[in-house]
């Protein structure tokens, strides 16, 4: 029904699934249990910041500094150790032993967009020492574990990292509605985020966003904001993820700290508002690092015409956008005092360092089409009212010319005029679509609202394009010298843009 390519699984390997994903479960209980009775721990979390409808929210729990707690437990549940080693929470020493991967670590469950817990996260706990006496653990486990602050489950069966976001099955719905996700680095500055009101954050745990997970987000949303600290604009991570993100057309934007802020956690444990007015007033990416270079080097100098140069060009060069890439080579050439013509010279040579991902094709060698927030938006409208067709009559006063495809046009007038059919050459495809909204709709309370939510979004993208089409017509009635047409235009660039004010709002 949804024009899916169905491949056959192994019954055996989907039993093993369903298998791990009830022990992930079963070891989640157990790490929330463990929470429960001790204190210093949940006295360290409230230091931190985190309320207890948080933890609770959040699933966070605590593994006792035993090399084997976990492992008894999910033995009295059924659960032989070869399977916790395939879920990656048990290691099997030199010995032939097995024994708890995480141990005296504060737990953070992982779960995959349906929230089903595939993996965990583990930060290290000091004092280390909740443990009985016969259960200390060996010093091959002291060796293997390193005393990381952080360790992860390892690849399985139920856990590829390149494709889990943290906090992702909480945050999915607000990332669409706010058509923003908000990037962080670790567990607990998505949990403070989410805490303080932010709740379209997710976590990338510390390493570069993948294809994969920008290929998750780009579904929801075209706008993508990410944490910066004093020093993050040199952290490789950050910059590789930001690069990518730019071959999907993403928006980016920085939400910087004030200094002597570490990190997103930090800032809402001093004041909530810190991080709300650091993500609300992001900078588009170019005007951070744009601002980054002209405060750290004098553009009166030779050098530092140089640096600063060196600084924005290679952000300039990946803009998919020429009218932008326009509007920054004329500021960039203001501000260093040259001309436009040698600003654009210097950007033909630039040269980004690749991230070392082909993100324009998939797996199987062909072009990747990564879809706009407006296309999505247009299917799943046409697609649910093809799904709840008693809605159709309330939307006979919305425009076709919302629809930027032909076909998208067509279906929707077909389904406005109340036909009980569509033509032959749109049957196949309006069922994939009303699948789709079928499946998007599924555990939505109140499906009519979101049904004219999904509308009113749709009516906002368009708005927006036809506001960047009348910015691009006035910067040409300006060239032509046309003062009549830049009035004209101008009226109607604040009408789209009051309307457009007027639905962000609402």
């Amino acid at each position: 029904r949804a024009g899916v390519e169905l491949k056959r699984e192994d019954p055996r390997v989907r039993s093993e699934r369903n298998r791990l994903n009830d022990l992930l479960e079963d070891a989640t209980q157990y790490y929330q249990n463990n929470l429960e009775g001790v204190s210093a721990v949940k006295s360290y979390l409230k230091k931190r910041g985190v309320l207890d409808k948080t933890i609770s929210d959040f699933r966070i729990g605590f593994s006792f500094d035993s090399w084997d707690g976990l492992l008894k437990h999910l033995a009295k549940k059924g659960y032989k150790e070869q399977e916790v080693e395939k879920a990656g929470l048990a290691v099997k020493g030199e010995s032939g032993s097995w024994y708890d991967r995480f141990r005296s670590r504060i737990i953070f469950p992982v779960a995959d967009g349906s929230g089903r817990v595939v993996g965990f996260g583990g930060r290290i706990f000091e004092p280390i020492g909740i443990a009985t006496e016969e259960s200390r653990r060996p010093s091959s486990a002291k060796a293997a574990e390193g005393q990381a602050k952080y360790i992860n489950t390892p690849q399985t069966l139920v856990y590829d990292k390149s494709r889990v976001l943290y906090a992702f099955d909480k945050a999915k719905e607000s990332i669409r509605k706010k058509n923003s996700c908000v990037i962080v680095e670790g567990y607990m500055d998505a949990v403070m985020s989410h805490q303080a009101g932010i709740t379209n954050a997710v976590a990338v745990s510390g390493t570069a966003l993948t294809p994969e997970q920008l290929k998750m987000i780009r579904r929801l949303v075209d706008t993508l904001v990410s944490s910066f600290d004093c020093d993050a604009a040199g952290e490789a991570a950050t910059k590789r993820s930001l690069d990518l993100a730019a071959e999907f057309n993403f928006e980016r934007k920085a939400a910087i700290l004030p200094e002597g802020i570490k990190d997103p956690a930090d800032a809402v444990l001093a004041s909530p508002e810190i991080w709300l007015k650091a993500t609300e007033g992001a900078l588009p990416i170019v005007q951070f690092y744009f601002e980054q270079a002209l405060s750290r080097h004098n553009p009166a100098t030779a050098q530092g015409v140089k640096a600063i140069s060196q600084a924005v060009l290679p952000e300039l060069s990946i803009l998919t956008n020429e009218m932008e890439k326009a509007h920054w080579v004329v500021k960039l050439a203001r501000a260093l005092g040259v001309s436009e013509e040698s600003v654009w010279q210097e950007l033909g040579k630039a040269k980004k360092e690749s991230p070392g991902i082909v993100v324009r094709n998939d797996d199987s060698g062909e072009t990747l089409f990564v879809k706009t927030r407006k296309e999505h938006l247009e299917e799943l409208s046409l697609g649910s009212l093809a799904f709840l067709n008693h809605l159709a009559p309330r939307f006979k006063h919305v425009s076709h010319e919302l629809f930027s495809k032909d076909i998208h046009k067509n279906i929707f007038k077909q389904i406005i005029a109340g036909g009980t059919t569509v033509p032959e050459e749109f049957r196949d495809y309006l069922n994939q679509l009303a699948f789709k909204a079928e499946v998007f709709l599924e555990f939505a309370e109140d499906k009519d609202g979101e049904v004219q939510t999904l509308v009113q979004e749709l009516r906002a993208e368009y708005l927006k394009e036809q506001r960047d089409e009348i910015t691009r017509r006035i910067s040409e009635a300006e060239k032509n010298g046309n003062e009549s047409l830049v009035s004209l235009l101008s009226e109607e660039y604040k009408n789209v843009c009051d309307e457009l004010q007027g639905l962000t709002v609402s």
